[in-house]
This record gives C-alpha cells, structure tokens and sequence, in this order.
C-alpha cells in the first residue's frame, strides 16, 4: 500500500519548467535587493536629487503661453528628463548583476542552486530577471514622480507637450537598455571568480552601456523614429542572446568542482 503511494507520489509531481524556475529564482534575487537597507536608502536619495534637477531643468514650463519655437524645445527637455530619470537606476540594475554569480560563489550559496536539476538557462534568466526587476520598479517610480512633478509645479496640460511616438520608445528603451546593461554583467559574474573582480569589469559594462545609448539617441535624432525603434527591438534580441550565449558557454561543473 505504501508503495503504491509513493509511486503515485513520484508520478504526480513536475518539475517546474525553465520560466517557472527563472520566476522564482528571479524573485528570490529581487527581493534580496529590495530589502538591502543601503539600496533603499540610495533609491531615495536619488529620488530627491531626480526632483530637484527636473524642477530646475523644466523652469521653461512655468511660463502660462509658449511660442511654437519654445514648446518644441521644451518637449524636448521633458523627454530627455523622461530618459534621465527612467535610466537612473540602471547603474544599480548592472551592479547588482555583477554580484549574482561571483557573490554567491563567495558566500557559498551558489552551489545548492547548482545541484539542482534546473537547466542553465533558468539560472541565468532567474538572475538577470532578479537584477533587472528591483532596477524597473525604481525606474517606475522615478517616472511616476517625474510625471506627477510636471502636473504638480506647472499644470496637468504641461503633459501634453510630450511626443507621443518618442516617448513610447523611450519607455519600451528602457528595460531594454537595462537588460542589455544586467546581461553583459552576469555574464562577466558568472566566469570570475571574485565579486570585487566582477565590479571592476562592471566599470567597463557600463562604459559600452552608454555608448550604446548614445548611438541609440543619434539614430533618433538623425534617422528617424523608425530606426530607433527598429534598433530597440534589434537590442531586445541582442539581450536574448546574450542570456543564451551565456547559459551554454558557462562551465556548471567547474564551478561545483571548486567548492
């Protein structure tokens, strides 16, 4: 009889598949981020300077009638400060990446994952989800409070200056440009050995994270809309395959065979 349970047991269980697995390993990073105390304490320092640069940046909202000539210039502020203030905590999003691989290596919470019969793709994806996620929300609310800033100070009607298609893209940009950033970190993460190894190669993530940026925002302004956007999506798929290009290539066993 109890053999017939326990069989009907092992019968009844699945295994969770890869995005099931990258859920909750993405999860479990996220909300490690979200409770480290200086994170939280940054977020809110960053949040604070956000509203004073665009208070100060945004003056030419205040006036009650703008020319033709004033209001195109004054778009475009308001969708650089969209881009600012979305962006801004993408420095983080890179430096919690940095850590996911090489941190847990050194605090030895890496090899029980390892164990495990989770593919590498999930690893890889649950990381890089944990490290982008916190980085989003951020981002979120930094837009939320940059919005509200804008209805607040200098009228709700101030809101319609902005452009619709660019500021689409800028948004659908942005979680692109972090994963981008996030990715090319775990990656490094992943095959060093140390965290403070893993933070010095950052310095370098983030200096090929702003180039990319920059040629994104000339594509736009010299080309057009079209390109930007079909250079966002080229870069989504850029990101995919560096998670896949890294879950292939990573040594799993090495790794266990150091601990």
């Amino acid at each position: 009889m109890a053999e017939t349970y326990n069989a009907g047991t092992r019968a009844s269980y699945k295994p969770p598949n890869s995005m099931q697995s990258a859920w909750l390993i993405g999860r479990r990073q996220m909300l490690e981020a979200v409770r480290d105390r200086s994170t939280l304490i940054m977020t809110g320092f960053l949040l604070v300077i956000q509203a004073v640069v665009m208070l100060s940046l945004l003056q030419p909202l205040a006036r009650s009638h703008l020319s033709p000539k004033d209001a195109a210039s004054t778009a475009t502020l308001m969708v650089f400060g969209l881009l600012y203030v979305g962006l801004l905590p993408v420095t983080p999003a890179v430096g919690i990446a940095s850590g996911v691989f090489a941190g847990d290596k050194e605090r030895g919470s890496l090899t029980p994952l390892l164990v495990t019969p989770l593919s590498n793709t999930a690893i890889f994806a649950g990381k890089i989800l944990g490290a982008v996620l916190p980085a989003l929300i951020y981002a979120l609310i930094g837009i939320i409070v940059y919005l509200a800033e804008i209805a607040l100070f200098f009228g709700t009607d101030k809101l319609g200056l902005f452009p619709v298609g660019l500021s689409i893209a800028i948004l659908v940009l942005i979680p692109a440009i972090t994963l981008l950033g996030a990715s090319l970190a775990s990656l490094i993460s992943s095959r060093v050995s140390t965290f403070q190894a893993a933070q010095n190669y950052t310095s370098i993530i983030l200096i090929v994270f702003w180039f990319a940026l920059a040629a994104l925002l000339f594509l736009a302004s010299s080309w057009g809309l079209w390109v930007f956007m079909l250079a966002v999506i080229c870069l989504i798929g850029v990101d995919g395959l560096l998670i896949l290009i890294g879950a292939a290539t990573w040594r799993r066993e090495e790794v266990m065979a150091q601990r």
